[in-house]
């Protein structure tokens, strides 16, 4: 028989919690598959326009390109890390934060590839809400959600609200809007989850109600405002993986989901990138906010991956970026004094030129003036630098993405390998791109003996380069 209870819960794991409701379950069962609803989408591709001309767009020669290296940093991009002993033990925890290059998760499952890992050993301790959002790969098996969600996002400043670590919402105000989430495993259907914390923002809306099932259980009716400290539980005598939540009436506000496992994973291993997102987001965050979530705050390393959306920006102002990643770090270390931190700048970028033919016939017609091609990467490689400079008060390494790609005009290189290894934008990469990354990386930071030879409870990443006792931590 299913139930559920008002309780005061205390200690959960390893972290504490505060009086909240709980749902429990009794008996065992086979999570099931999900199977989304159809949702017809209307065919909005627009009719194409006659021409009488074509446009050809085109990538600068070999001997251009060979000219670009000219301008190759010579500095080596190994970082200065040590591994020294863990000091509290339990599995390494590393925080990687991002924007589109992050979000799509190929260079964190390279990543633990590298350290001889997978998505079944190295397992997420906190799942951000972002599902249905373009360009974002979740480390889960799979979800449905209906219309109705919509998302707040801390870079834009747009709301002044508070943000926890996934430094967005998913918020619904839509009656019936659905979510189905199965946090099985994409590699086998097996129920790893012991116990399951949603999230929710307070709202200023009315009373908010919610239908929540459990691997096809009966449905348990929830109100959330009358959730203390926003919390919702989730546990049973068995194993679960699929929960269904549905809004009755009111507002939600989902500010992630903090799974607690059957069998401790190797390594905890969370993923953070959004889309168009960049460092000003950190700025949207308050220690006593994501204290009041009461989640697991002891990330041994945190990588932040940001500066392409900054870049975007024209004209790029430097000493304005240097403002705003010298707030966000201070704001970033107030919430994770203790984490290890690298700053993983901007990859290399290119530019198309285009020439312009008439229709059917190969003669040129035009040429444009051939662009800078190495304007964006100029701008990168200051991004970069200032990541160094201020990176380095906050006790953040610096980790030169543009240099692993051969430094400047590394995007045309990368673009003309076989497979290519930069996406056709010139901005992104390939999947083929981000992996080779993440060995490049995995390699500068020595970490192919972590998992394979040692304990991952016995290591810590230290940089000896940094400061001891940096100006953060006295302000």
């Amino acid at each position: 028989m299913n139930f559920k209870s008002l309780i005061v819960f205390g200690l959960l794991s390893i972290y504490q919690l505060s009086a909240q409701e709980m749902i429990q379950f009794q008996g065992s069962s086979q999570s099931p598959d999900l199977i989304c609803p159809g949702i017809k989408k209307s065919n909005t591709t627009p009719p194409q326009q006659p021409s009488d001309f074509e446009i050809v767009y085109s990538l600068p020669d070999d001997e251009e390109i060979e000219a670009m290296k000219k301008n190759k940093q010579d500095s080596s991009n190994q970082l200065q890390m040590q591994l020294t002993k863990q000091k509290n033990g339990g599995p390494y925890r590393v925080g990687l934060w991002g924007d589109s290059h992050s979000a799509a998760n190929f260079i964190t499952e390279e990543l633990l590839k590298s350290i001889g890992l997978d998505t079944d050993s190295a397992l997420p301790s906190f799942i951000p809400p972002s599902m249905g959002r373009p360009g974002v790969r979740l480390p889960i098996r799979k979800y449905c959600q209906g219309s109705g969600w919509q998302f707040n996002y801390s870079y834009t400043g747009v709301n002044a609200e508070l943000y926890g670590p996934a430094l967005l919402k998913l918020n619904t105000k839509i009656p019936n809007s659905y979510l189905w989430i199965d946090f099985r495993s994409k590699n086998n259907n097996t129920n790893q989850l012991k116990k399951l914390n949603i999230l929710f923002s307070k709202t200023t809306h009315a009373s908010a109600k919610l239908g929540v099932q459990i691997d096809g259980r009966a449905e348990e009716i929830i109100d959330v405002n009358n959730l203390q400290a926003s919390h919702l539980m989730i546990q049973g005598d068995s194993l679960f993986g699929v929960i269904k939540i549905r809004l009755i009436e009111g507002a939600i506000s989902i500010d992630g989901f903090v799974p607690t496992y059957n069998i401790e994973p190797k390594l905890f291993m969370d993923t953070f990138g959004i889309p168009g997102a960049t460092v000003k987001g950190w700025q949207s965050t308050q220690k006593s906010y994501i204290d009041s979530l009461k989640i697991p705050m002891n990330y041994d390393l945190i990588v932040l991956e940001y500066g392409t959306n900054e870049g975007n920006q024209a004209p790029f102002d430097s000493k304005a970026y240097k403002q705003m990643l010298r707030e966000s770090l201070q704001n970033f270390r107030s919430i994770y004094p203790n984490a290890s931190c690298i700053l993983m700048g901007p990859t290399d970028r290119g530019i198309w030129y285009k020439k312009t033919y008439t229709k059917g016939k190969k003669k040129l017609v035009k040429t444009e003036q051939l662009p800078d091609f190495l304007k964006y990467s100029k701008i990168h490689q200051e991004i970069t630098q200032i990541q160094k400079d201020v990176g380095n008060d906050f006790s953040c390494s610096s980790w030169s993405w543009q240099q692993a790609m051969g430094g400047l005009g590394g995007a045309y290189t990368w673009i003309k390998s076989n497979p290519p290894l930069m996406a056709k934008d010139l901005i992104h990469l390939t999947v083929q791109g981000y992996q080779e990354t993440a060995k490049i990386l995995s390699k500068d930071m020595d970490l192919s003996n972590l998992i394979t030879t040692k304990e991952p409870n016995d290591w810590v990443i230290d940089d000896p380069s940094l400061p001891k006792n940096p100006p953060w931590r006295n302000k």
